[in-house]
């Protein structure tokens, strides 16, 4: 195992590995199509973040966890057994030669072995790599486990300490919290050394600060917590640093660093009572009251309980129906971001980073509907209060946040480390802040989160989500004011889903759901609404795409830019076309080989995707998953960019229906098909003149994205 360890970090920490568009809805469709013909099988949506939630799973069922994440080796609870990587899973069969082993008869006979040269051994045949199986019959499967408590006792460390070794590394949180100045990692190491050597040093520093020096006084130099492990921990490692180029303010931050990205480690203790999967039907793992994913959907049900002294029977209604639909898997974990956090992160497509991005013009119309419907279902997050100013000018709860700031830092300590042992439960005590929420205590009386319970029933300012999306080459946040929903159902001529003693939105029937999802994306025909599930989101998707480019260039009337990004009526059957991909007919795409790259196309594409993605959104905050899929198992972008490529409008056949559907009014126009104009033959009049440039003049003129084409042949 000690050997591989150089091998998984750097198979694991593969920074060019990006999923495809995608990829997340068709994985959920092909388990739960397996699950259909297969009993044993079990999906579970994690609470939060998914390693965690994992490692806390295969510890409950005594199992291992497969992945690709390097975390899965220093997450560690009880009875979790280790961690499998998908790379390193490998698939063989027994070769044809094969006489069997000794011992394997029963009879009477001996068994008389030839000598080693001349004897036909038994021989494995490699057949393929990864967690899906090959074709071939007979098959056995080695894999590598990866187990925490081995890489402590390698490293002579506590096994409960491995989170500490993984933050000060460098983990995924501790990236996303790296300012662009100077990286928290390039503090702690020089530049010259490996991953693997880093680790080494890491726990090298951690083991000497753990062990007290029996030459000095034991009262000076007795490492007294975690929080003081870390500190002590992070001096050891900047002490490179002459100590005026970095002042005590830096350093602390790098210490709150680390203790930030070491949480994320954190799994909460079981209890013997907790030991067994679903102690209730809103969480795998957890009891309703220890379970973060209950607060996310409780925040109108809490208003509401604290001004009216009572539950409200609908609010709770809701709240079931969201549970359900995201244990289902029928809720996007996009929507989740937005309960959790007030942020949507949209997918970023390619496209032309010179014009403006589509999650915004395609993407954000849809989202805003979205929004007002969490929130009016179950609650956003609210926004921060304004500071409120004294009478001396300065902002009070600034000077409160501060006061309270000193004061929780001197009492606020993370306990990372379980240990059955008593010394190192007296070593590592504290760390208290994060940690103890969970690990509560039984003589204290759970109560609501803080950010839930000490709201009033009337917002005084509306929730906000803001979005991070892209801005010509870099990623850029766009706070969104939430609109009331009772404002939006009256802007499509529902006003009356907003009378008093009127259900709320997501208790109505299904019907009435989805007419509400037709109006806004302005499809609400009789063809539309008669369209099976599978066919129903590609119609919206090409009525909303060329609806929103048909408004733009109205309203940017006599930009030509704008009136080119208008689709064709044969550029809209190819999409309908790309969607009605049978279940036969994959491998035939496969072979078809990558297709030209045209810079409209790919355009187009990134607009298809846009709107499929606010799409799916949409429909599952409305609780219409079964109603309005998006069929990405059916969708083939090769297959897309082929037809466009060909132009053959006449040879896309089995569409009609959909077509119909698209073509019903209200609908926008689509621009008319121009005629390819095609080259006449000068006869030659005189001498022709030479051509300037040599070869320049002959090569064919290459668009944006011409490289990637070059890369792909």
């Amino acid at each position: 195992m000690v050997a591989n360890i150089k091998t998984i970090i750097n198979s694991s920490l593969n920074e060019t590995r990006i999923l495809p568009p995608l990829a997340y809805v068709t994985c959920v469709h092909a388990l739960k199509e397996v699950k259909t013909e297969n009993d044993s099988l079990q999906i579970h949506f994690a609470d939060e973040e998914g390693d965690p939630y994992a490692v806390e799973l295969a510890g409950r069922l005594n199992g291992y966890v497969v992945g690709n994440d390097s975390d899965f080796v220093v997450l560690n609870t009880d009875g979790y057994r280790g961690y499998i990587p998908i790379d390193e899973m490998v698939w063989q069969a027994s070769s044809l030669n094969d006489e069997g082993t000794p011992g394997d008869n029963d009879d009477d006979f001996q068994v008389v072995l030839r000598p080693k040269a001349n004897r036909k051994t038994h021989t494995e045949v490699k057949v393929g790599k990864g967690l899906i199986p090959p074709s071939d019959e007979s098959l056995r499967l080695s894999v590598t486990v990866y187990s925490p408590i081995t890489l402590a006792d390698h490293f002579n460390l506590p096994v409960t300490l491995l989170p500490l070794l993984g933050a000060i590394v460098g983990n995924d949180f501790t990236t996303q919290m790296e300012s662009n100045k100077r990286r928290t990692q390039s503090l702690l190491f020089e530049r010259h050394l490996s991953v693997t050597q880093r680790i080494g040093h890491t726990a090298k520093v951690i083991r000497t600060v753990l062990t007290p020096n029996p030459n000095r006084r034991k009262g000076k130099h007795e490492v007294g917590s975690v929080m003081d492990l870390i500190e002590r921990t992070v001096n050891v490692l900047l002490a490179r640093f002459d100590s005026t180029l970095m002042g005590p303010g830096e350093i602390a931050q790098v210490v709150e660093n680390i203790v930030e990205a070491t949480l994320q480690y954190a799994i909460p203790k079981t209890g013997l009572e907790d030991s067994s999967l679903w102690p209730s039907q809103v969480c795998a793992l957890h009891r309703p009251d220890a379970c973060p994913f209950l607060p996310m959907l409780s925040r109108r049900l809490f208003h509401h309980l604290q001004d009216m002294d009572l539950e409200d029977e609908a609010l709770l209604q809701v709240r079931e129906k969201v549970i359900h639909a995201y244990r289902t898997g029928n809720f996007t974990p996009k929507n989740m971001d937005i309960l959790s956090t007030s942020t949507c992160w949209p997918k970023i497509f390619l496209e032309n980073p010179d014009v403006e991005t589509v999650s915004r013009s395609i993407g954000q119309p849809i989202r805003q509907w979205v929004y007002s419907i969490l929130d009016d279902a179950v609650g956003l997050p609210d926004p921060p209060a304004a500071p409120e100013k004294s009478d001396d000018g300065e902002e009070s709860s600034q000077i409160q946040e501060n006061e309270d700031k000193d004061e929780s830092d001197q009492e606020e300590l993370v306990d990372v480390v379980e240990s059955e042992s008593e010394d190192e439960s007296t070593l590592f005590a504290p760390l208290r802040g994060e940690i103890d929420r969970l690990h509560p205590s039984e003589d204290e009386d759970t109560e609501p989160p803080a950010s839930l319970s000490s709201h009033k029933l009337e917002r005084t300012l509306a929730p906000v989500v803001t979005e991070y999306l892209r801005r010509g080459t870099r990623i850029a946040h766009e706070p969104l004011t939430v609109r009331p929903l009772k404002e939006l159902l009256a802007s499509i001529d529902l006003s009356h889903y907003n009378d008093e003693n009127a259900p709320a939105l997501l208790l109505r029937p299904k019907t009435e759901r989805l007419e509400v999802m037709l109006r806004l994306l302005k499809s609400n025909t009789p063809s539309v609404r008669s369209l099976p599930p599978h066919k129903l989101a590609p119609v919206l998707v090409v009525r909303w795409v060329t609806h929103v480019l048909h408004a733009r260039a109205l309203q940017h009337e006599g930009n030509k830019a704008r009136e080119q990004e208008v689709w064709t009526a044969t550029e809209a059957r190819c999409l309908l076309a790309a969607f009605s991909i049978g279940p036969n007919e994959g491998e035939a795409i496969a072979d078809l080989g990558f297709p030209e790259l045209v810079d409209r196309n790919i355009q187009i594409m990134a607009q298809v995707l846009a709107a499929s993605e606010a799409i799916e959104q949409l429909s599952q905050a409305l609780l219409l998953e079964d109603r309005v899929p998006i069929p990405t198992y059916a969708f083939s972008g090769k297959q897309f960019h082929k037809l466009l490529n060909e132009a053959g409008g006449a040879t896309i056949l089995g569409v009609d229906d959909m077509w119909g559907a698209v073509e019903e009014e209200p609908t926008a126009p689509l621009k008319q098909e121009l005629p390819k104009k095609t080259r006449k033959n000068k006869k030659a009049s005189g001498p022709t003149s030479p051509q300037r440039g040599g070869n320049a003049a002959k090569r064919p003129t290459q668009g944006f994205y011409a490289l990637l084409g070059a890369d792909m042949s």
